[in-house]
């Protein structure tokens, strides 16, 4: 401020000398040109090149404006279409949020006019499109996207989810693949490549993709890693039915390690482990996650591991993997098997009525009727057993969580639908049954043992 006001006041000290002067020295100037004579003092000679130039100046913005018309015009049309088709972008994308077809379709359209770019309007115009079931035009729109970087992504999700709708998983994984590299660890998007990716057999490319996602945080750590045992798992059947059962067992054992609770991959590892003479370890493997997730796979398994043994023997074998899990429906199931193998029927009937209290089923049932047969030869209380039988809920199997489907085996897809990592334990009679397919932190100090 102090500066500002001290050159204020020389340029005024200096004008007011620059004049004083001039006055003191007023001199004359003679101008002639085309046979005019001019006579005047210096002072107005200046005052008269003053008042030329001011004049010059204001006649050249007049042409100036007069001639810049027409451009400010049109910019000021252009600022106002791009702020009204702004507005009508927002107001669409609104309306989308709404659900209303109507009105979404009609801001698209005024959007698209007052934008005049297709890049920019172009999810606004899609999701119209899609809610108003016009595949087509979604997909041209989508595509448009693609050549800005700065929609790329949207446009290849956009994409993407249309093939996933149509159920060409080619072009889905394609289209996922692209967005996963052009915006890695983007939310949502790792688990759909995954997933797409184990569906066409693609562990190694699977496995980088989980490493990513890693590496980015864009999966929780209970679901990378339960992911991780089902590409474990997969390679552990790939290396085992290529003959190598050492690899296999190995690969199996990070599987289980990865999602102590996940079932196939501990039956899988179990069974490897007794076929390499370990079933020291197996056991070790099967009752960590029988603990937790007491399922018919493990028993099987379980029983796998002698199976030559006699049938008292396997009795006290079986009375050790129940100790894990002792109030399990599978827990009575399965040494109430052993015990009718080796005919101790009280054994037998006390578990299984047990069962039959919490979780009755067609098996159970039927194993009732059948000690009554064999021990007393009771055909008419054996047939009371069969009645119930035949109205009880159906025994528990996997079921697909995504089409329903029910199938006696767990595999890493659907047989029916396909979907991945889908499949569930299911009782007809009581809904999902305790046999988790992810990782918990319960198990985290038991993994150790495996």
């Amino acid at each position: 401020m102090l500066r500002r006001l001290v050159l204020f006041v020389v340029v005024t000290a200096l004008l007011v000398a620059g004049a004083v002067w001039l006055a003191d020295r007023p001199g004359d100037v003679t101008i002639h040109w085309q046979g005019w004579r001019v006579d005047t003092t210096v002072p107005i000679l200046l005052i008269a090149l003053v008042l030329l130039v001011a004049a010059m100046e204001i006649a050249l913005r007049l042409v100036r404006g007069v001639v810049g018309a027409p451009r400010r015009w049109m910019a000021r049309r252009r600022e106002r279409r791009t702020r009204e088709g702004y507005r009508a972008l927002s107001d669409g994308l609104a309306a989308i949020a709404a659900g209303d077809t109507k009105a979404a379709r009609k801001l698209a359209r005024r959007a698209d006019k007052m934008l005049g770019d297709d890049s920019l309007t172009g999810l606004l115009t899609a999701r119209a499109a899609e809610l108003a079931g016009d595949a087509g035009e979604a997909e041209r729109r989508f595509r448009t996207m693609l050549d800005r970087p700065e929609t790329a992504f949207v446009g290849l999700k956009g994409l993407m989810t249309q093939a996933l709708e149509r159920g060409d998983g080619e072009a889905a994984l394609d289209f996922a693949r692209r967005a996963w590299a052009a915006r890695p660890g983007a939310e949502g998007l790792a688990a759909t490549l995954f997933d797409l990716q184990a569906k066409a057999g693609q562990w190694a490319e699977a496995e980088l993709t989980l490493a990513e996602a890693k590496r980015h945080g864009s999966l929780n750590g209970a679901e990378r890693r339960h992911r991780e045992a089902l590409v474990l798992n997969e390679r552990a059947a790939l290396a085992d039915a290529a003959g190598d059962v050492a690899e296999g067992a190995r690969l199996a054992l990070q599987a289980h390690k990865a999602d102590p609770i996940f079932v196939p991959a501990a039956a899988r590892a179990a069974t490897l482990l007794g076929r390499m003479g370990k079933s020291r370890k197996a056991a070790a493997v099967l009752e960590g996650t029988f603990r937790y997730a007491p399922h018919a796979a493990l028993a099987d398994a379980w029983t796998a591991l002698a199976p030559a043994e006699e049938p008292l023997a396997r009795v006290k074998r079986m009375e050790r993997l129940m100790r894990a899990n002792p109030q399990a429906p599978e827990s009575h199931v399965a040494l109430a098997e052993a015990a009718l193998a080796a005919k101790l029927w009280g054994q037998a009937r006390t578990h299984l009525e047990a069962a039959a209290k919490t979780h009755p089923s067609v098996r159970i049932y039927t194993l009732l009727a059948r000690i009554e047969r064999e021990e007393r030869g009771d055909e008419a209380a054996a047939q009371a057993w069969q009645a119930k039988a035949a109205t009880a809920p159906a025994d528990p199997t996997w079921v697909c969580a995504a089409c329903g489907a029910r199938t006696e085996s767990w595999s890493v897809g659907c047989p029916t639908c396909g979907a991945i990592d889908r499949l569930v334990w299911h009782s007809p009679g009581t809904g999902l049954l305790p046999v988790p397919v992810q990782s918990s932190s319960a198990m985290a100090g038991g993994s150790s043992s495996s």
